[in-house]
Formats: C-alpha cells, structure tokens, sequence
C-alpha cells in the first residue's frame, strides 16, 4: 500500500530460521490479504517455501460462516487476520477460528478483551500470536505468542521481541 519495494533477503529473513510461527510440509496456510497488501508474502512465501499447502480465497468479503467453512473444508493450521477482522469474527463467532492452530493477528494495537474471548473460546489448542511490523520491515518485525489465559488486569497485548535475523531499536523523542 505504500509502494515499498520487497527484497528478496526481506522475503527469506521473515520466513526462515523464525520460530514465531509453525513452518513445514504439514501445514496449511490460507491467503486472504491482497497480494498488494504486505501479509501477502507471510501468507504466500511462509507456505510455498516450506512446502505447505496454500489455500486461496475467493475473491470478495467472506462472512463469518463462510470463513469457517473454508477453514474446516480445506485444514488451514496458519492463518493471518489484522486485528479489526479478529474482533469482528471474534464478536460474531469465535468458534469460527476453533478449527486453526495458529492465528497470527495485528495491524494496529490489540484489544484484551476480545483476545481473552478469543482463548476462552478457542480452548488451548489455538495460539494467537500477535505481529507487529512496518510495511518496511515486510510483514513482521517483532511476534509475541500470547500466553493463555491473558492476565486480568492486562491493558495491552504485547508486540513481543524481534523475528529471527531481526534487530529492533526502541528509540525516545530525540531518536536515542
């Protein structure tokens, strides 16, 4: 969306050596984001690099229950969702996303409670992961694979450390 050229070292960096996410013959990733859109290269290189199966969408919004029949008819293990999606589907249907092992979710900041209602719901079988990263940086710089159940008084979900092959500067207002 900002017309940031991806790297073919981006592409490599943000799918291998990382245990931020599952990777392997035996998963199944499914592709929703726009290939314009930069979760398009987690979504399309994570799987195709690794063997994985990879599930296109059809084109269009999916509602809820069209989202769940896909996710149950074709296996998908890996899925990406920004974080406005998750608290939609989560305060539609969580048991929409039961079927999923991982579900990497962010874009801008998460919300506790629909984090929390997505565990209750999903049990532990699900892990919700939370990834965090410019554009620049292609798709994620930093992941945190949310601990189940949330802390209670919990204000804010973690955005985690760096990926593999990753370093993060946290910097003040006077870029120190």
């Amino acid at each position: 969306p900002k017309g940031v050229m991806i790297r073919h070292t981006s592409i490599a960096r943000l799918v291998f050596g990382n245990q931020y996410a599952t990777f392997g013959p035996d998963r199944v990733f499914l592709q929703m984001a726009a290939v314009s859109f930069d979760a398009s290269t987690f979504e399309l290189w994570g799987s195709l690099l690794h063997g994985a199966k990879l599930i296109i969408a059809p084109p269009g919004l999916l509602d809820v229950q069209a989202l769940e029949g896909l996710l149950k008819r074709h296996r998908v293990t890996t899925l990406w969702l920004t974080s406005a999606l998750l608290n939609h589907v989560v305060d539609q249907c969580p048991e929409a996303l039961s079927s999923v092992s991982e579900i990497l979710t962010g874009g801008e900041a998460l919300s506790v409670r629909h984090i929390s209602k997505a565990q209750r719901h999903l049990g532990p079988g699900v892990q919700l992961i939370n990834g965090y990263g410019p554009t620049e940086s292609t798709t994620f710089a930093v992941c945190y694979r949310i601990p189940a159940p949330v802390e209670p008084e919990a204000e804010s979900i973690l955005i985690g450390r760096p990926i593999g092959n990753t370093q993060v500067y946290v910097l003040d207002v006077h870029g120190q």
